[in-house]
């Protein structure tokens, strides 16, 4: 049988290990957008984390005894603003502690499935990242894995001798229902936690197994084939949809995943393999970094990642990608919006993982709908919100905890920004753009213009108002986290109100009382404002940080993910907040502040901030932020986020399109002094390959995605503009860079 072999050309794109793993962050991560398993790689005794993206504690509703109603809503803010108004800050913050009393739900671990094979010998191993494949050489021949987009199973192919059979056994810490076991088989029933409170909590309540949850179904079967045996797993669940009740009878799941097992069998390893070959992965992109090879692995790492854990119209990624070992994760393993959902699909544009942009889109079509009843009851607003926690069922209440993080209603502001631009990289014409997310823009706009009251004049502000998670010092020592229009929520109303009124300019809307609103308030809204030390203004005045190097940089954020034009003297104030809140953080916000530093043109804080993030992040101290043994990021504890985040880093360094223009190499750090990548993409939709050597570019080709890409585009470099006129057909444009 001809099996898939290595390519010597191909060794950057391996993660190669020497020996099994010996704990859950050395094993390496299988998936295909929806079901994800964790290879521990002994050939003899294979263990695999199981995962199903669509696996979740509780329903839609689950929370719906413990929200607040629209009467406690309106006293509560009414109150706040009387104590505000009194300089009782403290009182008016905790009379918002009415507005949250619930949590979203948590992903779950379906369990591991182990499979020993009598007398297999370890050694190395390695997951290959273009051919999405694990394989363990041993002396008796490999033993492949992969999980299979084309037949939905997960595949463990191994050398088994005569007379010997494969000996497999599932463990799951949730309720079985159901186990049937025969020789070349093995189907059970799971139904996970009913409610799922967070762990994290101080008294939180313990979990609820009752009978209205998810289901899950596994299906294992195996057989021989001569030489080698060959083992399928396939998982279903009785989810049924995004905020839809996970009602599919028990019996109908298992039936399905076991007709997807068997299917999967007949066909054979040769066959599945072949079909999981020829599905779409993480293709289309490829970076090479002579001298920088561990940076260039952890960039093909993360799109890898990004691309194997994202499907549309399923779940998008969440805190930790698709890999969840824990019924009650650190933070529920959920969707956390005033960051970390973001910056997971930063690179879903530049480097291009448009499964993951599409995934986005439609979990933002639920919380669309769930958002609007939150809006209406606990602000009496319009359009809708969703504050930081959410999960598939369309959780959009602030949860029971501290105001600095539950009080936070704009996640549905910069989702919908988020979503903006990664529609500029498409290459559809701007008119189409504007008209697919006008109605989308004008929900948002809603909601952000009925949360604005009148202060200090003519001027707008949002209330109430926080800057995510982090606190100031009042006069008499108390740490608050309120505040009027911070500077993270003035960014977020000005881009979705600019946002709402360029495509309504773009498709020729008629002018109506929303438009005529948000015009009137849009120059009402304060701009980033920069403070009496230099640096960007993140609350309603100067006050005292007790916590100067917080991880959150959410004021910053005008300059990154932020597209728009910024005022003179912006860049050099964000410089002197990110030099005051220094490097150190978590792993996220490494990523988050690489990024900066990029789109500030500096090279040599890019640098620090990419050496901190490659990291060890255990030492003989404790953990840090920096990368796991299975180079799995560390906030600690794991999270995902900046594996995605650290994408989105590199290409802000190599090409950089939110000015109008397509700009190369602008904060090239001296580790990366030569190089090349293929794929990388550029606003409005244009497919970008590049080489360099020296800091200067030497090869460029351009490619219009689209009939919205193609005309005249300006590409800049090194105090250097070259006009580029690219087809509508799509051919490649090579410049002359070098005659120069």
């Amino acid at each position: 049988m001809d099996l898939p072999r290595r390519d010597p050309r191909r060794e950057d794109r391996m993660i190669t290990r020497t020996a099994p793993a010996a704990r859950w962050l050395e094993a390496l991560p299988l998936g295909n957008g929806r079901i994800g398993a964790m290879a521990w790689g002994d050939p003899a005794a294979a263990r695999f984390g199981l995962n199903e993206s669509t696996l979740w504690s509780g329903t839609p509703g689950v929370d719906a005894g413990r929200r607040t109603g629209a009467d406690v809503a309106a006293a509560a803010r009414a109150e706040s603003r009387r104590l505000w108004a009194a300089g009782d800050v403290p009182g008016a913050e905790q009379a918002l502690g009415a507005l949250g009393a619930s949590w979203s739900q948590a992903y779950q671990p379906v369990g591991d499935l182990h499979v020993e094979v009598p007398g297999a010998v370890p050694g190395p191993r390695e997951l290959d990242l273009e051919a999405r494949l694990h394989r363990v050489r041993t002396a008796g021949g490999d033993h492949l894995s992969a999980v299979s987009a084309a037949d939905e199973v997960l595949l463990h192919a191994v050398p088994l001798a005569a007379g010997d059979v494969l000996r497999v056994r599932l463990e799951s810490p949730q309720h079985e229902e159901h186990r049937s076991e025969r020789e070349d088989g093995l189907d059970v029933i799971l139904r996970v936690p009913s409610d799922a409170p967070p762990g994290h909590a101080p008294g939180a309540p313990g979990l609820a197994w009752g009978e209205d949850a998810s289901r899950a179904a596994v299906a294992v079967r195996w057989r021989r084939e001569g030489e080698r045996a060959l083992l399928v797993c396939a998982i279903a669940t009785s989810w049924r949809g995004l905020g839809e009740r996970p009602d599919r009878p028990p019996t109908e799941v298992l039936a399905e995943a076991a007709a997807t097992a068997e299917a999967a069998l007949v066909r054979g390893e040769a066959a599945l393999l072949e079909r999981h070959a020829a599905a779409p992965g993480a293709d289309g992109f490829s970076l090479r970094l002579p001298g920088a090879e561990q940076l260039e692995e952890v960039v093909a790492y993360g799109r890898y990642l990004l691309a194997a854990c994202s499907r549309p119209g399923l779940p998008p990624a969440n805190l930790q990608g698709l890999w969840n070992a824990e019924v009650r994760a650190p933070w529920s393993s959920n969707y956390t919006t005033n960051i970390n959902l973001e910056m997971n699909h930063w690179a879903a544009g530049t480097a291009h993982v448009p499964a993951a942009a599409a995934a986005l889109e439609e979990y933002t079509s639920l919380l669309r709908r769930t958002g609007a009843d939150t809006a209406r009851r606990l602000y009496g607003a319009g359009g809708w919100t969703v504050h930081h926690n959410s999960d598939p069922w369309g959780y959009s209440d602030p949860v029971d905890g501290e105001t600095r993080w539950a009080i936070w209603p704009m996640g549905g502001l910069w989702l919908e920004l988020q979503l903006e631009d990664l529609a500029r990289f498409t290459g559809l014409p701007a008119a189409e753009v504007a008209a697919q997310r006008l109605p989308a823009l004008r929900e948002a706009a809603a909601f952000a213009l009925d949360l604005l009251h009148p202060t200090d004049g003519d001027r707008l502000v949002t209330v109430p108002s926080t800057s995510p998670e982090n606190q100031w010092r009042t006069p008499d020592g108390v740490q608050v986290a309120l505040t009027e229009g911070s500077g993270m929520d003035r960014w977020l109303v000005r881009g979705v109100l600019s946002s709402l009124l360029a495509a309504a300019e773009a498709v020729g809307a008629a002018d109506d009382t929303l438009l005529a609103r948000a015009r009137a308030a849009l120059p009402r809204v304060d701009a980033p404002r920069i403070g009496p030390d230099g640096r960007l203004q993140e609350w309603h005045a100067d006050l005292e940080e007790p916590e100067p190097h917080h991880r959150h940089i959410s004021h910053l954020a005008p300059v990154f993910p932020g597209t728009e034009a910024l005022a003179p003297g912006i860049e050099e104030a964000a410089t002197a907040s990110l030099l005051a809140r220094g490097d150190e953080a978590t792993g996220w916000s490494l990523a988050w502040k690489a990024c900066l530093w990029a789109r500030l043109h500096r090279p040599d804080k890019v640098e620090d901030l990419l050496t901190l993030f490659m990291r060890p992040a255990e030492t003989a101290d404790g953990e840090r932020s920096g990368l796991y043994p299975n180079l799995f990021s560390a906030h600690p504890p794991f999270q995902m986020d900046a594996n995605f985040g650290i994408v989105a880093a590199v290409a802000e360094c190599l090409l950089q399109s939110h000015r109008g223009e397509i700009e190369l190499l602008p904060a090239l750090p001296p580790l990366l002094a030569s190089g090349s990548v293929r794929g990388l993409r550029a606003r409005p939709g244009v497919a970008v390959d590049l080489d360099w050597a020296g800091g200067v570019p030497t090869r460029l080709v351009l490619r219009a995605l689209g009939a919205g890409a193609a005309g005249e585009h300006r590409v800049r470099w090194g105090g250097r503009t070259l006009p580029v006129d690219l087809p509508a057909d799509g051919a490649p444009v090579a410049p002359d860079l070098v005659g120069r």
